[in-house]
């Protein structure tokens, strides 16, 4: 399976090549929105073609799990891909989308991501991290991550977890704003260097295509992944799998202040 740092400098490559691609075509034709099954449009197709071709170049013989098709090749290395995460940004022309790519042994779960990367379209660097190594903006390593900035990024669906929220964000003091800006891997990867106090869906609708690099990010810079009890988020990447509810936080510290804030009086472990 290779050097670890190499592995990442690969999806890097293929995710920043993939993006590039994605922002030439972006607000070009109104085909790119046409339906293909289900929720699926043109350009999630177009660009899931494109990072396969990519990955079969650089990898060879890998396995594969796609947001589209689901599980394609194999081989000891398993990639797990989100071609285009935000895209009811994209196709509406809203610079707030992005490509996600991580690697992990066959058999494993988004814990033992050996590296992954998670590209803006748009606008920034691709945010990385190489298990045992680091985390990394664009070229640089983060040796120290800084105080993380006053969002609370949170995507919720009914009115009883509105109420947790409040109750979150209250809790944490005066300063704090909340955001839900539509690309849950972006949102998750800025968590995790800084540039936000906490994310929470509470919504059960991420899956492992969703979160598989933006976890291990998450982990690499020291902070954790984690659902409404507190427990570690394992998911499997045998296939596509729903991850449940999502906490992600860069200091591992405060969880325990983030899972009773978010519990309602009564509730136990």
């Amino acid at each position: 399976m290779g050097d670890n740092e190499e592995l990442r400098r690969i999806l890097v490559r293929v995710a920043s090549e993939a993006a590039a691609y994605l922002r030439d075509i972006a607000c070009t034709e109104p085909k790119l929105s046409e339906s293909v099954s289900g929720e699926t449009v043109v350009v999630d197709i177009l660009a899931e073609n494109y990072i396969i071709g990519a990955l079969k170049e650089e990898l060879g013989s890998v396995r594969i799990v796609t947001e589209e098709r689901g599980v394609l090749g194999s081989g000891e290395l398993t990639v797990i891909v989100d071609p285009l995460d935000g895209s009811k940004n994209y196709l509406n022309c809203i610079s707030w989308a992005s490509v996600s790519i991580a690697a992990v042994p066959t058999g494993g779960t988004i814990t033992e991501a050996l590296a992954g990367v998670v590209a803006p379209i748009f606008y920034g660097d691709p945010i990385s991290f190489a298990r045992g190594i680091g985390c990394f903006r664009g070229n640089a390593r983060l040796t120290k991550i800084s105080p993380p900035e006053k969002f609370v990024y949170v995507y919720i669906d009914h009115p009883e977890a509105a109420k947790k929220v409040a109750s979150l964000v209250a809790s944490l003091g005066g300063g704090y704003k909340v955001r839900s800006l539509g690309s849950a891997a972006l949102e998750i990867a800025y968590t995790g260097i800084g540039r936000g106090t906490a994310f929470v869906d509470l919504r059960s609708k991420l899956r492992n295509v969703d979160i598989a690099a933006a976890a291990g990010i998450v982990r690499e810079c020291g902070g954790a992944i984690i659902d409404e009890r507190g427990n570690s988020v394992n998911t499997p990447v045998d296939r596509v799998h729903s991850a449940g509810n999502i906490i992600a936080i860069p200091e591992k510290e405060i969880a325990s202040s983030i899972i009773q804030a978010l519990r309602f009086d009564g509730e136990s472990d």
